[in-house]
């Protein structure tokens, strides 16, 4: 009988690794650093409460002040990572977005200030991988729902952080491309939280866009035949690959579902009558978003019921470290890497 869902095994999650795919599609990706962290930086991530470093590489407002108190043997000290994050940002523009080996901490965009996941400062990106449950997923069940790993705990994974240039991303043409068996069988609107009517026109010609694009630089390049990646359109068939993901439920399906992209044989009559490019073609197609869980932190709803008090005491000295930021202007179009389809693949 076949599964409702995709099988997926423990090899096919390492494949979408960050630093596994990153070397095979740099030319049409994102400008990026691959920074290796310690088990004690690990540990850090891992532990309760939020203490950023008392680092001499930032300013003087980011260190709590001696006077209080607080227990110093949870205040973290990485001069060596610090040291790299810092050399890093500099050299990839002053501005970058942090993730991990495969999840970026899209959840915690609330604890910035801005609401963004833009970093200028090594504590910037601390705190955004320090406050993501995403990341704490990575770190202790990287390997859910596989069928050859059965508590889906890590197996000796290479933890790594990794640093992207910033990218300015408009949410209006990102879309998430399905593949199985090295073919798309469905493009999604990455967004379905909003209606852009300004898509409707252009969704054919989309539609073949990405087709070309997957034809040309993806198809038999990545290691596995069933995959899902998201893609950019800049412009008129310009595109920036952004990332991989399992095909399996570990990813968002988005505007389809897991047992209809499962069960779906390309090579079927009935697969014609399959809707392959997916949009949001109205106000009352919008989906809530994901994320809506992560907007009131579960840290507030403690001390809201008296779970735990000691939670604000966390949330206040992470307020105190963190500096005012001003807001700085939009990403240049010369951060990104776009691909110019009309020239051949380097």
């Amino acid at each position: 009988m076949l599964s409702l869902v995709p099988v997926m095994k423990k090899q096919q999650v390492l494949n979408c690794s960050f630093s596994a795919w990153y070397p095979i599609f740099k030319h049409i990706t994102i400008d990026s650093h691959i920074l290796p962290l310690s088990k004690e930086f690990l540990a850090y991530l891992d532990a309760d409460g939020i203490y950023l470093p008392k680092s001499p590489t930032d300013a003087p407002s980011d260190i709590i002040d001696d006077t209080e108190e607080i227990d110093h043997n949870k205040t973290p000290s990485f001069p060596d990572l610090e040291a790299s994050i810092k050399e890093s940002i500099q050299s990839l523009g002053g501005r970058v977005f942090p993730k991990l080996n495969w999840s970026s901490p899209r959840d915690a965009s609330w604890m910035a200030r801005g609401n963004t996941l833009r970093c200028s400062r090594v504590n910037d990106v601390l705190l955004l991988l320090k406050s993501s449950d995403f990341v704490s997923h990575d770190l202790s069940l990287p390997f859910e729902h596989c069928t050859d790993c059965e508590d889906g705990q890590k197996n000796n994974v290479k933890y790594e952080l990794i640093l992207r240039r910033w990218t300015d991303i408009s949410e209006a043409t990102e879309f998430r491309v399905f593949v199985k068996n090295d073919n798309i069988i469905g493009i999604s609107q990455r967004d379905h939280t909003n209606f852009f009517p300004d898509l409707i026109p252009l969704a054919d010609d989309i539609n073949l866009e990405i087709e070309d694009f997957h034809d040309r630089h993806i198809a038999g390049n990545f290691p596995d035949h069933d995959y899902v990646y998201d893609i950019y359109r800049q412009d008129k068939r310009k595109f920036l690959l952004i990332d991989f993901n399992p095909f399996g439920e570990v990813t968002d399906p988005l505007l389809f579902n897991w047992t209809d992209l499962n069960q779906l044989d390309v090579t079927s009559p009935e697969s014609q009558s399959w809707e392959t490019f997916r949009i949001v073609r109205s106000f009352e197609g919008i989906q809530p978003s994901q994320y809506l869980s992560y907007r009131i932190p579960m840290d507030i709803l403690h001390l809201t019921t008296g779970m735990d008090a000691n939670k604000l005491a966390d949330f206040l000295r992470m307020e105190m470290q963190m500096p005012d930021q001003q807001e700085s202007s939009s990403s240049d179009d010369e951060d990104a890497s776009p691909v110019d389809e009309d020239q051949p693949e380097k």
